[in-house]
């Protein structure tokens, strides 16, 4: 039986983890959930860098292919998951079973991970910093979230030297901002191996007018909170490890109340009516919400003005409501305007989550042709 990482804790580095970013602190072999059927696979400590700059130890997991690797070893995704939440209980290389609390949705991404192993590829997953492990979860801070997934792609050939030095970012909604930062910056923070490109599904980005948006229904009277309020305390948290950031200048006593849901329940619980999930739009903000600290973060963490030369590939369901494909459409006309290398692809009548299973078949065949298989 597999023990969970709050079972069995990380070994304590002090003073933060010894050695270069992208190097292995330990691992374990795991023999069932959140491992991926007919693969090797790890619980993994690695060691990665902060948004301050920082040494920190990260979590995560890598599932190897059966089997003789092709010539180069086995070609590598490492995979950026979409939102669970900012608690350590929420990383994804927790879930040992259906009492993990996002087991809803991590065990969903593993059906569609498990067909990229058998597909012959190796895939490891981050925790990100700061969820399952020391410190605080940059939720949505683009630079600190892609350097996890570059270092976990690094440290996946010295866990298991079948790997191969070549490889592709794929990541989903949160996981989908961070896929577009590292086909922005992962090349230059991981040289030693090669970023053949990314895939973003249905990737956040205009946060920061989302925000806005959501004053102004709240100074209107309107009813539900444009989008799911249960991601603020999300966005307040992760903006917290980067800027300071009042919640008093801007959130009702009601819902300043309820912040602290957000450092022990994991997404669907803050959807809960007794959480964030039972708001209404005028029990969130304040009528002079003074939010500019926020979203000048939000706005720094877009990912529509990044720059990349590595090939980006966009999959957005039009039936979405927790990323809005309109958000989508902007981000990729402004990164086509910039002369940017992306391909779009829609999917109509799928939303959120349905993008991960009905985008797989085009997924694949961009990938592999990247890889030139």
């Amino acid at each position: 039986m597999v023990l969970a990482l709050s079972a069995v804790p990380w070994p304590a580095v002090a003073d933060g983890p010894a050695g270069g970013h992208g190097s292995v602190i330990s691992t374990r072999s795991l023999t069932a959930d959140p491992g991926i059927p007919e693969a090797r696979n790890y619980l993994v400590s690695y060691r990665s860098v902060d948004a301050h700059g920082q040494p920190v130890e990260v979590s995560g997991t890598l599932a190897v292919p059966q089997g003789q690797p092709p010539a180069g070893g086995w070609p590598l995704i490492s995979w950026a998951h979409g939102t669970t939440g900012v608690a350590d209980v929420c990383a994804p290389s927790r879930d040992t079973g259906p009492d993990y609390l996002s087991h809803d949705y991590t065990s969903l991404v593993r059906d569609v991970q498990a067909k990229w192993v058998a597909a012959g590829y190796a895939l490891a997953q981050t925790d990100y910093q700061g969820l399952g492990t020391d410190g605080a979860h940059g939720y949505l801070i683009g630079t600190a979230e892609q350097r996890a997934v570059a270092d976990l792609a690094l440290a996946a050939r010295e866990i298991d030297p079948a790997v191969g030095t070549r490889w592709v970012a794929i990541g989903h909604s949160q996981g989908g901002q961070a896929a577009v930062f590292a086909d922005a910056q992962a090349q230059g923070w991981v040289p030693e191996l090669q970023l053949l490109g990314a895939v973003a599904l249905a990737p956040a980005s205009h946060l920061g007018p989302a925000i806005e948006a959501a004053k102004l229904a709240a100074n209107a009277g309107g009813g539900q909170l444009p989008g799911n309020a249960a991601f603020l305390p999300l966005l307040i948290r992760g903006a917290q490890t980067v800027a300071e950031i009042d919640p008093a200048r801007f959130l009702t006593p009601k819902a300043l109340a309820l912040l602290p849901q957000a450092d022990d329940r994991c997404i669907g619980q803050l959807r809960g009516e007794d959480s964030w999930g039972g708001l209404r739009a005028g029990e969130v903000f304040t009528r002079d919400a003074d939010t500019r600290a926020l979203t000048r973060v939000l706005n720094d963490n877009d990912p529509s003005s990044l720059t990349f030369t590595t090939p980006l590939l966009v999959l957005q369901g039009r039936s979405d409501t927790t990323v809005a494909p309109q958000g989508t459409d902007a981000m990729v006309a402004q990164q086509l305007s910039s002369g940017q290398p992306v391909n779009y692809r829609n999917y109509p009548g799928i939303d959120h989550r349905g993008v991960l299973d009905a985008s797989f078949d085009d997924a694949l065949v961009w990938v592999n042709a990247r890889f030139g298989r």
